[in-house]
């Protein structure tokens, strides 16, 4: 039999390499156990962003001035912080008083855990020592940041650039941008293992600690009554790791105190052809009404369909808006246990602020404060991030759209939102129908007054 004229034995070789390659990959897959699996995509919570999501806006996923965790570390527009970390360190340590061998001690038992937090982890910080080095200065500088206050800088000179009084509102702000950034996060269990050794407190007193801290710095005037059932209620999801502080602040803007929770619904999503939201003026032209929520989260969204209320949680749009909202929407994007909640509200959001006038209407009734200026702005906020979130059935606010669109297509609020839009939108129209209006009614009474006369004569 004749070789085919195209292929040689090294051709051949070749081909049973990738061949026997690929067959051993498979009979390696075929016997992990299920639980294995579940376990390497379920570890990971920080992650590098994929190109289609960093295209939403490449500054907003990106460090300005502090790289935290290794995806940024090397990024030379950020290493001018790095000696400040290695100070904050350095005086961590001594207000410790504990020596480093015992950080480093209690921080060895997890290393595998934190390595494994990272999704893709480069080969560098694969090394168990420089990966821990890194994780307990960063720790450690993140701290100190978050401990600043006027009497805890007096640690500090007066005049420290960024751990001084003047750090508080010249610095401090910028360094709090960029924990809030997906890609420059640090797992809680770090804090946690710093703080256990520092002040000799068991995990659980370490994380409740942990928890006040950040939420105090990164949202410090939300939740602070409800502190304790907020660190409760985060522990009970999912305890500490695969935690880190942007999941962290978002489990807080979307928690609701017991008190004021709804009883619980069994209802599934709502049919997908029913995923209409109308605009904030066109829910009010059929007879929506606003009202604000007693509680910020974002989640306290809900629909009174006798009434036609529809109860919303108050929201300051300012510059740190964009950053911390499209952060949240990418984890929820590559965390499979995250939920969609913000994804879901900002899609909503992106709906009823379709102009302007939505958004003057909704400050109005308290729901929105505009800190960007200019009502068209905020519109133009959502319409931009809302264009590249997608959530199915509406996400978890599908009930929501569903029972109000129901409500606008009743027969009276269908007239209704008509004549609004028709006729009352624009003040010489409202003016000529009311004149229209009082002539014919001023007709029907002279004519009534008529026929009167007449029957009299």
């Amino acid at each position: 039999m004749k070789m085919n004229e195209r292929s040689s034995p090294v051709d051949i070789e070749k081909e049973r390499s990738w061949v026997i390659d690929i067959e051993n990959k498979l009979a390696a897959t075929y016997a992990a156990k299920p639980y294995e699996e579940e376990e390497r995509w379920k570890n990971p919570s920080i992650f590098r962003l994929p190109p289609f999501i960093r295209k939403m806006k490449q500054e907003v996923f990106t460090p300005q001035v502090v790289a935290l965790g290794p995806y940024h570390h090397h990024n030379p527009q950020l290493t001018p912080l790095e000696p400040h970390k290695e100070r904050a360190f350095h005086s961590f340590l001594r207000s410790a008083g504990k020596p480093l061998g015992d950080f480093v001690s209690a921080m060895d038992k997890v290393v595998q855990q934190l390595q494994d937090s990272y999704y893709e982890l480069e080969a560098e910080w694969k090394n168990q020592d420089k990966f821990l080095k890194l994780m307990i200065t960063d720790g450690c500088f993140m701290l100190e940041v978050m401990r600043l206050n006027p009497e805890y800088c007096q640690k500090y000179a007066q005049s420290d650039p960024f751990f001084g009084s003047h750090a508080l509102q010249h610095k401090v702000p910028y360094i709090r941008r960029d924990m809030m950034i997906l890609e420059n996060q640090v797992p809680l269990l770090v804090l946690q293992k710093l703080v256990c050794v520092e002040k000799d407190v068991s995990d659980e007193a370490a994380e409740t600690e942990v928890t006040k801290l950040i939420l105090g710095f990164l949202s410090p005037k939300m939740y602070m009554e409800v502190m304790n059932e907020l660190s409760s209620h985060v522990h009970s999801l999912h305890g500490l790791h695969g935690l880190h502080a942007l999941d962290l602040y978002r489990r807080s803007i979307l928690f609701v105190p017991a008190r004021l929770k709804d009883p619980p619904t069994t209802r599934g999503p709502p049919p997908t052809s029913s995923m209409l939201m109308r605009s904030a003026m066109e829910l009010n032209e059929a007879g929506i009404t606003f009202k604000l929520s007693t509680s910020p989260a974002f989640t306290a969204i809900k629909f009174d369909s006798r009434r036609g209320i529809l109860t919303l949680p108050q929201i300051t749009v300012d510059d740190s808006t964009e950053f911390e909202i499209l952060n949240m929407v990418a984890l929820e994007h590559l965390h499979a246990a995250s939920g969609s909640e913000v994804s879901s509200y900002v899609v909503f959001m992106d709906a009823l602020l379709d102009s302007g006038k939505d958004v003057q209407l909704l400050h109005r009734h308290g729901v929105i404060h505009n800190g960007l200026g200019s009502d068209k702005d905020v519109a133009k906020l959502f319409s931009s991030m809302g264009r590249e979130v997608i959530v199915s059935h509406g996400g978890s606010l599908g009930w929501v759209q569903l029972q109000a669109e129901n409500y606008c297509r009743r027969s009276w609020n269908r007239w209704r939102a008509l004549l609004m839009h028709q006729y009352f939108r624009n003040p010489w129209s409202s003016i000529s129908v009311f004149a229209a209006t009082l002539i014919i009614l001023l007709t029907i009474v002279s004519t009534i007054f008529s026929i009167l006369q007449w029957k009299r004569e």
